[in-house]
């Protein structure tokens, strides 16, 4: 692997906090490349290796060179994320800000409008296509395999997810806690999300049900080997995932290139005195019977994002260990604030680490679409390029990887909370009162208390009336004619 940090301004000194790679190459090799930062602008770039003489060395060495494309300008606030469609028909870009506003930008035909201020003329001209809203901050969001919908999480504590041809909204899911990581099944069917309240979230990628979600679980007794020596795991209900004291501007799950595993960072294992940080491995098969993760991959210090290479990679001949057991091999990458850690599916333990490349905390992570590049950024302000030599991983797969099943999830039921028991009764529920207006008055069925209890008998009282007498031809009376004289 071959490192290159070029000493570009990308967003003028400023803070970068997302990047991401077009899913195909411009002509002549050529990437294109995405950048966002807290300065409200999204700019677009193009880079390529080209193999020349080295100052340093006097040796013929692969170059980086950079290149500017587009300067795109309608947010108020700072980006978190920025991603490129996959769509191969619609080249779109979708840009998340921490107002609440999501900008679905459309590359155009037409001649880009001249430059503002004394940014260079853009080359290529990104209109805006459509403007998407949530009530809070975007902390992230992403495409769905088609590259026509947007899924995205926000601090307003929702999932939606809208057509990005057409703005319209699809489906609200609510009732997260700010979750700030997002991933699309590639077989169309989940949607998965993590949130800082240390839970992952399963949601049905059509309905917008919630299906399952993972917080706690009991792991089996085992040994774990680090670097301070060996730490005991007890077999007793354990937290998954570190709380809210972890910082990272997102925590970036992902599924595997076939959806056959979701691996989600954050993994954080508190064993007595010493704390246990990684990355979990949870098996799609498993999702309907099983809350424990299928594998673990430690790592130093806390991960908040993974990223696998799309490329698939056959089994290194001559090597016992398979830690997953599959056919086959995956390479993916954890990113902690300082480090890169590469893995593959053979081994447990990082097979590679990229350090030290930056004074400040690394933000997010990106691979070109043929595993060749990897892309990093960082709250400095410079990217890191990362020449990945394909031949040193191994051989590239050739068979066609196998699809997998979807084990059958419903929508969890919201528990619903139990009346307390009436104390000394017979152990049955109370009869529910009928809700009343608090204005109208309530008129008893029956009277408590006779009003005539507070009057005085009177012995002497006449008797009732005979039926006879209570008729009107029996009953006379007396008219006195009163005459007024003039």
């Amino acid at each position: 692997m071959d490192h290159f940090m070029p000493q570009i301004f990308w967003h003028d000194r400023q803070g970068l906090l997302s990047v991401d790679l077009h899913h195909s190459l411009r002509s002549g090799n050529k990437y294109r490349l995405v950048t966002a930062s807290v300065q409200k602008e999204v700019r677009v770039w193009e880079f390529e290796f080209e193999v020349g003489l080295d100052p340093k060395t006097q040796e013929q060495k692969p170059q980086l060179t950079v290149g500017f494309l587009a300067n795109l300008a309608f947010h108020n606030q700072a980006i978190n994320q920025v991603k490129f469609s996959p769509s191969k028909e619609h080249d779109l870009l979708a840009s998340g800000d921490c107002e609440g506003r999501i900008t679905v930008w459309k590359l155009s035909d037409q001649p880009a409008p001249p430059p503002q201020d004394e940014m260079p003329t853009n080359k290529e001209n990104w209109v805006r296509h459509k403007v998407l809203n949530h009530n809070s901050d975007v902390n992230a969001l992403c495409w769905n395999p088609g590259g026509t919908q947007i899924a995205s999480v926000s601090n307003d504590h929702t999932l939606a997810v809208h057509d990005a041809l057409t703005g319209k909204r699809l489906f609200v899911a609510s009732n997260f806690r700010s979750p700030n990581g997002v991933c699309w099944d590639p077989m169309g069917k989940y949607i998965a999300t993590m949130s800082p309240d240390r839970r992952m979230d399963l949601v049905d990628a059509v309905k917008g049900t919630r299906l399952k979600h993972f917080s706690s679980a009991t792991l089996p007794p085992r040994v774990i080997p680090s670097a301070n020596g060996d730490l005991h795991l007890e077999e007793k209900v354990h937290k998954l995932f570190h709380d809210d004291q972890l910082f990272s501007f997102q925590r970036a799950l992902s599924f595997s290139p076939n959806g056959e595993y979701i691996a989600a960072p954050c993994a954080h294992l508190e064993l007595g005195s010493s704390d246990l940080y990684g990355t979990y491995f949870f098996k799609r098969e498993d999702l309907g019977t099983k809350d424990l993760p299928k594998a673990f991959y430690p790592a130093p210090k806390p991960t908040f994002l993974v990223r696998f290479s799309p490329i698939t990679f056959s089994l290194i001949p001559g090597t016992k260990e398979n830690h997953l057991g599959l056919p086959y091999r995956y390479v993916w990458i954890s990113l902690n604030k300082d480090a890169i850690y590469f893995y593959d599916s053979q081994h447990n333990y990082p097979v590679a680490v990229v350090d030290n490349i930056h004074l400040n905390a690394l933000t997010d992570a990106t691979f070109s679409s043929d595993g060749r590049v990897l892309v990093v950024s960082s709250l400095e302000g410079y990217c890191s390029f990362v020449r990945i030599n394909i031949s040193v991983w191994g051989e590239i797969q050739t068979e066609v990887v196998p699809t997998c099943t979807s084990p059958m999830l419903i929508e969890e039921k919201k528990q619903k909370k139990r009346k307390s028991m009436v104390a000394g009764g017979s152990g049955e529920q109370p009869e529910v009162e009928k809700k009343t207006s608090p204005v109208a008055p309530k008129t008893p069925k029956t009277a408590t208390t006779p009003l005539t209890k507070f009057f005085k008998k009177n012995s002497e009282a006449p008797q009732p009336a005979t039926s006879s007498s209570a008729t009107p031809s029996s009953s006379k009376k007396r008219i006195q004619l009163v005459s007024l004289d003039q």
